[in-house]
């Protein structure tokens, strides 16, 4: 079996505020330890600074190597042995790098990192965007020696859930045309091995006692594969997504989604969140009965993931993006940028049933001309990886947007009760009201009758305390969710909606932060630290009244 090593731990570590082009390893004296994954900017002495966080450990190995970081921002270089041998340059985005480490002995490996912004159109995170820009390493690093044949990818895809029929294809790396032996079984059942001597593998099998995948039956199978000394364990579903007449399927059934926008960050610890507040966090939404999450604004751990896939959450997960501009959408880096990390996020996360739904360029200027190429540019892209899920993005141009047609799915992002109406106190319901059903109205039109119908954001800030009943109370925000649940549910033609959202969350603290107290995103039915709001509960009830008179 091949060596891996996990790197997580306590790196030695510096901070300055050079730039990372600057970054000299050879000249670094590290003062201290910092936590791998984390955000140096989280928290502690170097909190909200800008500048390069740079780490250090020494790792025994040698020979052939696959370095693997999941995720680090804003970018990073990484050096070995005082060698630059990589750079990331797409936040939340993870990365690989194979080379010969040397020989087999302890070598130094330095990752600098740096949260400073790059404010020109080719950038993929700008400092307008409204979540907050962490510097350091994001999630997991470990690094495996390697020999002889290995895997480089390996996709399961469900074909017929009546037969229980499934797709494998794997890539391997290695000598080219090398013959190989394929070993491959089902939960841990009999084994089936297979020459090969190609760079890649097609087989389709069916999956003895296959059970399906469903919000209400999470149930998941493993397929374990073996060529040389390399092992992966692939956890899988029997589900499809689809949609017929309008409506979002799953397994061939309508659903409704009903849940939340979820930042996987936290204030004390970026968007290095452990995995046991990953946990708390979905587990909590389980519990009151909503069964959707979008992973907003970028692609989710893969332990956020797993989770969703065992507890039965279902996932929209999208490539990072935010409001960009008309100037960003045509310039060719920022382009190359967003088919490349859209492309790995599909890769990534293709075997979690939990993600049915597949986005990109949350509120961009998809109303301007000049998008339509990106937007289907990007369509391609994840459909050349994957043609089993449904496809959107959450538009806020509504019925100026002129790439909603390339869509599966088509989503909005509005705000009825909250902006455009500062100088309203009271909760003005039938204004909510009627702004969700102009969008209806819409849809309702031939040119996207038969595309699945999503509310992808809706909801008003409250802040803690605050029982006024006036605009930024709990009761306000409880009551302007609660309608909006209502008229989701009555309407048959929503196929969900993702309340803004599960927590409130960390964003700027700069002159626009008048309409963010606190530098902190307000609109969470519980605090930064998980702390219920009114809404918490009450919205939760009204889901449990509603699901009540459907089934009598």
């Amino acid at each position: 079996m091949l060596h891996t090593q996990s790197l997580n731990g306590e790196w030695e570590f510096h901070f300055t505020e050079k730039r990372l082009s600057e970054i000299d390893p050879s000249k670094i004296s590290y003062e201290c330890k910092m936590p791998v994954p984390g955000c140096f900017d989280a928290k502690g002495p170097y909190r909200f600074l800008r500048g390069c966080g740079i780490y250090r450990r020494c790792v025994l190995c040698g020979g052939k190597v696959r370095l693997k970081i999941g995720a680090a921002g804003l970018r990073a270089k990484l050096f070995w042995d005082g060698k630059e041998i990589g750079s990331m340059v797409k936040p939340f985005t993870g990365e690989s790098f194979l080379f010969d480490a040397g020989p087999r002995k302890n070598h130094e490996l330095v990752i600098a990192t740096e949260n400073v912004f790059d404010r020109s159109a080719s950038s993929l995170f700008h400092p307008f965007y409204d979540f907050y820009a962490y510097g350091g390493i994001y999630r997991d690093v470990s690094i495996t020696e390697l020999t002889g044949a290995f895997f480089e990818y390996v996709r399961v895809t469900p074909l017929d859930l009546d037969e229980g029929t499934v797709a494998i294809h794997a890539e391997f790396g290695g000598e080219p045309g090398e013959k190989k032996e394929l070993e491959l079984c089902f939960d841990g059942g009999e084994c089936e091995r297979i020459s090969t001597d190609g760079k890649t593998a097609d087989i389709v099998r069916k999956v003895p006692a296959h059970r399906l995948w469903t919000p209400e039956t999470p149930n998941l199978h493993a397929l374990h594969l073996r060529i040389g000394e390399d092992e992966r364990e692939i956890r899988f579903g029997m589900r499809k997504a689809g949609i017929r007449n309008g409506r979002i399927t799953l397994n061939g059934k309508t659903i409704k989604l009903i849940g939340f926008n979820r930042h996987d960050a936290h204030p004390d610890y970026g968007y290095a969140i452990p995995r046991e507040m990953t946990r708390t966090d979905l587990e909590m939404i389980r519990a009151k009965g909503y069964n959707f999450i979008r992973g907003c604004h970028y692609p989710q751990s893969e332990a956020m993931l797993s989770i969703c896939d065992e507890i039965g959450l279902l996932v929209w997960e999208e490539s990072l993006g935010w409001g960009n501009s008309a100037e960003s959408l045509r310039d060719p880096v920022f382009i190359r940028g967003q088919l490349e990390q859209t492309r790995q996020m599909v890769r990534k996360s293709v075997n979690h049933p939990c993600v049915i739904l597949w986005g990109f360029l949350n509120e961009a200027e998809t109303h301007e001309p000049c998008a339509r190429e990106l937007v289907d540019a990007l369509v391609r892209t994840i459909r050349e990886e994957d043609r089993t899920r449904l496809v959107t993005f959450a538009s806020n141009r509504i019925f100026r947007d002129v790439c909603l047609d390339s869509l599966d799915v088509v989503s909005f992002n509005t705000y009825p009760g909250w902006y455009g109406m500062q100088d309203a106190q009271q909760f003005p319901e039938q204004e909510v009201l009627d702004a969700l059903r102009a969008i209806i109205r819409f849809v309702s039109d031939e040119k996207y009758r038969e595309k699945g119908v999503i509310l992808s954001e809706i909801g008003a800030a409250a802040l803690p305390g605050d029982h006024s009943g006036l605009r930024w109370s709990e009761e306000y925000q409880a009551e302007l969710l609660k309608t909006v649940l209502g008229e989701i549910w009555r309407e048959d033609r929503w196929s969900g909606v993702a309340f803004w959202h599960f927590s409130d969350t960390k964003t700027y603290s700069d002159g626009r932060a008048i309409h963010r107290p606190r530098g902190f995103n307000n609109k969470g039915l519980v605090t930064e630290y998980r702390v219920p709001k009114l809404a918490w509960k009450a919205l939760a009830e009204h889901l449990k009244k509603l699901k009540s008179s459907a089934e009598s």
